[in-house]
């Protein structure tokens, strides 16, 4: 949903500028737009008009701090939240407001899923009759949509992190929480909305908390636990967004058992902290040129622009390198490389044969390990040995060693063309 926004308004605007413009005003528009759907939802579910509107600020704050790196989040929160405040009043807007939630960030049909199985457990007689049988076109629509991308596919969820499912066994992988140890300021800030919900868990079983409150961690405890099973890669940001739903109404049920008087300071407090927050971001980064992947990617791009190489290979961080220099990029990580990539992944083929089958000229990587005078390689690049990787030994010095200014960031490239580097199996 979020591409097919972006494609609609870069067909009508031929200024990055401007079209830049309308991509970050949707996006505050959107988490404003979260901020009074929750707030309506809340205060028809017996929140107070100030605890709804705590509870919705801090909502449509994270909702905005989970869209700077996954900017679909924004939009995604904006159907959510417009489809709760249909649930039980019009199940055809529900649904229609859902299924396109669902179409944003398809990892929100976890959350669907424990609403409605909540609704018919707690309310079977009225929700049967009244609802279940019109709530049920949204599973059909998936199923629908399911069946389409299996047809045109290959696979029922094409995603761009298919490769990240094909793991070798069935098992709960830490990657999933590696972001628990990261030492930035952003992923330490997530990790203490992470221990907030760990702290709501002992109150699954309390008649304290709302029954929202619970289906919401249930969600979120939920997606943590399907991750870890079905991916050994680590999340990024935006995956994260289950937080900025459950963490705020956990905070606000606390505040209500211990009885806090002075919610109102809560209130400007979030707002004090975000717009601080955000004000020191915005100053720090003006002008900045800490985009360590796209600096890179421009000296790719100013070296090989001159270059008669037409076939290049890489795993991550081929998206900018890609765009910029608009040769034909293998991706390696089967991403966006489609089924045949992702069938090579899945049998962990002998990286060689696959620069052959597809005649790669260059093959670009950040992370070889030299041995000797042989460089290993696989893609995709995971330290984790629960992920089907493709390996393969290269001889030879790199053809080429790209750095980014101010920062350790290196690309190794290999050049199979000029006979210097060779894939051995």
């Amino acid at each position: 949903m979020w591409f097919f926004y972006l494609t609609i308004i870069n067909y009508f605007t031929s200024s990055n500028i401007f079209f830049n413009f309308l991509v970050i005003f949707t996006i505050i528009l959107l988490s404003f737009c979260v901020f009074v759907n929750f707030k309506n939802f809340l205060i028809s579910n017996q929140y107070t008009d100030l605890q709804a509107a705590i509870v919705s600020s801090f909502i449509s704050y994270l909702t905005l701090f989970f869209s700077k790196n996954g900017m679909e989040i924004s939009l995604a929160m904006f159907f959510f939240s417009l489809s709760l405040n249909y649930f039980k009043k019009n199940s055809y807007l529900f649904v229609t407001f859902g299924f396109l939630a669902f179409l944003s960030r398809i990892d929100f049909i976890i959350f669907y899923f424990f609403l409605i199985l909540s609704e018919l457990l707690l309310s079977k007689k009225i929700y049967i009759k009244k609802f279940l049988i019109k709530d049920s076109i949204f599973l059909l629509l998936i199923i629908l949509y399911l069946i389409i991308n299996i047809k045109f596919f290959g696979f029922p969820f094409p995603e761009s992190g298919i490769a990240k499912s094909l793991v070798n066994e069935l098992r709960f992988n830490k990657e999933t929480f590696s972001f628990l140890e990261s030492r930035s300021m952003g992923m330490r800030f997530i990790s203490l909305l992470f221990y907030i919900n760990i702290f709501g868990l002992l109150f699954l079983f309390s008649k304290k908390f709302n029954n929202f409150t619970k289906i919401s961690v249930i969600s979120t405890a939920f997606f943590f636990l399907s991750n870890s099973l079905r991916s050994a890669w680590p999340l990024w940001t935006w995956h994260l967004y289950f937080l900025s739903i459950s963490t705020p109404l956990i905070i606000m049920e606390i505040l209500k058992i211990i009885n806090f008087k002075k919610k109102i300071f809560i209130f400007f407090f979030i707002g004090i902290f975000f717009s601080s927050a955000y004000g020191y971001l915005f100053l720090k980064n003006i002008n900045s040129k800490n985009d360590h992947i796209l600096n890179v990617s421009k000296e790719i791009r100013n070296y090989f622009d001159t270059k008669d190489y037409e076939v290049f290979a890489m795993g991550d961080m081929a998206g900018k390198a890609s765009y910029l220099l608009e040769r034909k990029f293998v991706q390696l990580e089967g991403l966006v490389s489609g089924k045949d990539m992702i069938n090579k992944i899945n049998q962990q083929k002998n990286l060689c044969s696959v620069f052959e089958d597809y005649k790669v000229q260059i093959y670009l990587t950040a992370s070889p390990k030299k041995v000797k005078n042989t460089y290993f390689v696989q893609e995709p690049h995971q330290i984790s040995q629960n992920v089907k990787k493709m390996q393969g030994k290269i001889t030879g010095e790199p053809y080429k060693i790209f750095t980014s200014p101010d920062s350790d960031l290196k690309i190794f490239s290999f050049n199979f063309e000029n006979g210097k580097n060779k894939c051995i199996y």
